[in-house]
């Protein structure tokens, strides 16, 4: 479903961010993303949505590969995704309901169908009769589950999402990892990037991908690794060029 084969990446001038990703994520997998700060995670995350090209290897997300694909054809690749980010983005002059449908619009889903499925979605995440109300309204934890829900409204195969409780408190994250869980026991790949350590707490099996120096040290079960004193990460990476 998603594919990283020896992929490094960087911007315009500077050095790599990324240098020689392997890793797979198969359908329904739940996998965490972590690593320190400035390590890479937002950038890998920015490659799976081809927000950033790689410099080097190759992407694969579902039928479409980072060596082929054109321009055009990356909105068409983001709808197998559903992708949710740290501060929320959702839009303060629309309600609820339209924040979820807009992901839908642009499609040029037909109106009935948006309507089901933009209540569909918000009843999964317990949103069910808040529709008309707009986000400056609702709490931090709800918002970011009308997030989720806007998310998930284009039925995507996998869920990326990047840092979604780092504005949180900490009863509200686990809440928010909850809900993760729930989509994912349906049969949803999902993506969880966070440098919460302990949203990993009793999840010693869940597969955990660890990435430091711009390299993935680690890529195996929680609970067979202490991100307190990862391995050497093998020293500076290559500049870019």
């Amino acid at each position: 479903m998603i594919e990283f084969s020896n992929v490094s990446a960087g911007y315009a001038k500077g050095a790599r961010v990324l240098d020689g990703i392997n890793f797979h994520i198969d359908k329904g997998e739940f996998v965490f993303l972590t690593g320190p700060s400035g390590s890479g995670k937002s950038t890998l995350l920015k490659l799976i949505y081809h927000d950033l090209r790689p410099l080097l290897g190759e992407i694969r997300v579902a039928e479409y590969s980072s060596r082929r694909i054109s321009r055009r054809k990356i909105p068409y690749l983001r709808r197998k995704l559903g992708i949710v980010f740290q501060d929320f983005g959702l839009l303060e002059s629309r309600t609820v309901g339209e924040n979820v449908a807009f992901a839908l619009e642009v499609t040029g889903a037909p109106r009935s169908f948006i309507r089901r499925r933009v209540s569909e979605a918000l009843e999964q995440m317990g949103l069910g009769g808040k529709e008309c109300c707009y986000p400056l309204e609702l709490s931090g934890g709800e918002q970011q589950r009308v997030a989720i829900a806007r998310a998930l409204v284009g039925e995507p195969y996998a869920l990326i999402a990047d840092e979604p409780t780092g504005n949180l408190d900490p009863g509200i994250s686990r809440e928010i990892l909850m809900r993760l869980e729930d989509i994912n026991a349906m049969g949803m790949a999902v993506l969880l990037a966070t440098h919460d350590y302990s949203l990993l707490k009793d999840r010693d099996h869940v597969r955990r991908l660890y990435v430091s120096g711009g390299r993935l040290i680690y890529d195996g079960p929680t609970g067979s690794f202490a991100p307190e004193a990862p391995p050497a990460s093998g020293g500076n990476l290559p500049p870019v060029g």
